[in-house]
């Protein structure tokens, strides 16, 4: 699929963003696409503004030049009935967890329900839940308040918090960062059912196991830019410098493993196809 191919089906796209932090320049430029139905991994170093892009497509930050588009709209002057249709379908995973502190988890769970579904009853909203925390095992953990819980698990309830509504375009922010290898796999299977039932998927991760199993399309940006974006094989064997070494600079980053995430990702997408 090439890029103009991919604006014309774009669930979000961003032209020509830029947005300041302060003194810091965060988005210097940036324009992207994101198709229908694909998953789009964001790579880059440490600092360079995924988060902050991740968080402007989504409409959470505004930007202070540039315009977002949701299907073809201006997402930030949306009215209030559009801005509800798009808050709607999509769920945002936040790398801090990011839940109300005075509810319970079956409370934070509860809110987008009761915000975006008024039709559901209690019963339904309780069921939904109950169903979404059995997947994780976590139903013994529904009247926790996040003062209660782990770094781990507060991100874990982020994370079920974004797909209890059954979002079709869901936001990713590190959804496995500080979370032990067991649930790790239960996520990552989740989002493999979230990726086969068509859902768009835009993700920040530094996870292998996450990439391989999500991206479609690979996002390459540094210090506010984008290097590269399209398909993942494509972006991936890019012969461009600066690619090459924001690329080589995120691997070095991942010190907690020793397989170089490349070799990686050839090695399982090599075994998929055989």
């Amino acid at each position: 699929m090439s890029e103009d191919t991919a604006r014309e089906g774009a669930v979000i796209e961003l032209r020509d963003v830029h947005l300041s932090l302060g003194d810091y320049e965060a988005l210097r430029g940036v324009s992207a696409s994101f198709p229908a139905g694909e998953s789009t991994v964001i790579m880059g170093p440490s600092g360079c503004g995924k988060s902050t892009l991740l968080k402007v497509a989504a409409g959470i930050i505004p930007p202070d030049s540039g315009t977002v588009f949701f299907r073809g709209r201006d997402l930030f002057t949306l009215s209030e009935r559009g801005t509800r249709e798009m808050r709607k379908v999509n769920g945002f995973v936040f790398q801090d967890g990011a839940l109300w502190e005075n509810k319970t988890l079956f409370e934070n769970l509860a809110l987008p329900l009761e915000v975006h579904h008024p039709e559901m009853s209690a019963r339904d909203v309780a069921h939904r839940i109950t169903r979404t925390l059995e997947r994780l095992g976590m139903e013994d953990s529904a009247r926790q308040r996040p003062a209660e819980m782990s770094g781990g698990e507060k991100k874990v309830a982020s994370f079920l918090r974004a797909l209890v509504t059954e979002p079709t375009l869901v936001f990713m922010d590190e959804p496995t960062l500080s979370i032990d290898f067991h649930l790790t796999e239960k996520i990552t299977q989740m989002i493999r059912d979230l990726k086969a039932r068509g859902a768009t998927i835009i993700a920040v991760t530094h996870d292998p196991q996450l990439t391989s199993t999500l991206a479609d399309r690979l996002l390459v940006m540094d210090a506010g830019k984008v290097l590269a974006l399209g398909r993942f094989d494509e972006v991936r064997k890019s012969h461009l410098p600066r690619v090459r070494s924001v690329i080589s600079q995120v691997l070095g980053e991942i010190a907690s493993y020793d397989t170089d995430l490349l070799e990686l990702l050839d090695t399982e997408r090599d075994s998929d196809e055989n």
